[in-house]
């Protein structure tokens, strides 16, 4: 079955991305550092040699939507409602898709390619309670998806998202395989662990607090 890399992300508009680290880079340089995340998950995903589409919260005809697809990616619109929504709208149909945001800059090609190749429901659980992957198969559309479940009536941007999504797998009878954990760069003490980490992408460093 052919696989597929959805990176879910915004437009890099100030104020409206990173919001929680401009107390320490200011509403532009959360910005600058959203759109550094952005490139850096999209060459890690283009290196992983599988297609990759950026579905965008934001204009798919404007300046950032091209410079994505110059870079070799294609683009779609995010949709409307919750992530939940936005998940169940980037993995619909035929295929495997597998679902990351831009807020892991440690993940790996082999990370994708690992999810790629496994069966059934795939998460990479992140420090924080959530996940920062997951991949599943698809469906035609308009053919349900037992797997959809996982992604309605989700507490989103809270510490329980992966246990939610765990115990209602269980429930439903779908097997879910673990990848590695990770964490991922939301706040100022996120930015000083990656500072500190030697894992932390060259190109990031350069933004990043001593």
């Amino acid at each position: 079955m052919s696989a597929r890399v959805v990176i879910l992300t915004k437009d890099p508009v100030p104020g409206r991305v990173k919001t929680r680290t401009v107390p320490v880079l200011g509403p532009d340089g959360a910005a600058a550092l959203h759109r550094l995340l952005v490139a850096h998950t999209l060459a890690v995903a283009l290196d992983s040699r599988l297609p990759v589409v950026v579905a965008l919260d934001g204009d798919p005809a404007g300046a950032f939507a091209a410079s994505l697809r110059s870079a070799g990616a294609s683009v779609q619109p995010q949709g409307d409602g919750d992530l939940g929504d936005r998940l169940v709208a980037a993995s619909t149909g035929p295929g495997r898709h597998i679902c990351i945001g831009t807020d892991c800059p440690t993940l790996s090609p082999a990370d994708l390619r690992d999810a790629a190749h496994r069966a059934d429901v795939t998460v990479g659980p992140a420090e924080d309670g959530g996940y920062w992957l997951i991949a599943l198969d698809g469906r035609p559309p308009g053919v349900d998806n037992p797997a959809h479940t996982l992604f309605r009536d989700v507490p989103w941007s809270t510490a329980r998202v992966l246990e939610t999504t765990l115990r209602r797998a269980e429930a439903a009878g779908i097997p879910v395989n673990r990848l590695a954990t990770r964490y991922d760069v939301d706040t100022p003490e996120d930015l000083l662990r990656l500072a500190a980490d030697p894992a932390c992408p060259p190109g990031l460093r350069l933004l990043l607090p001593a």
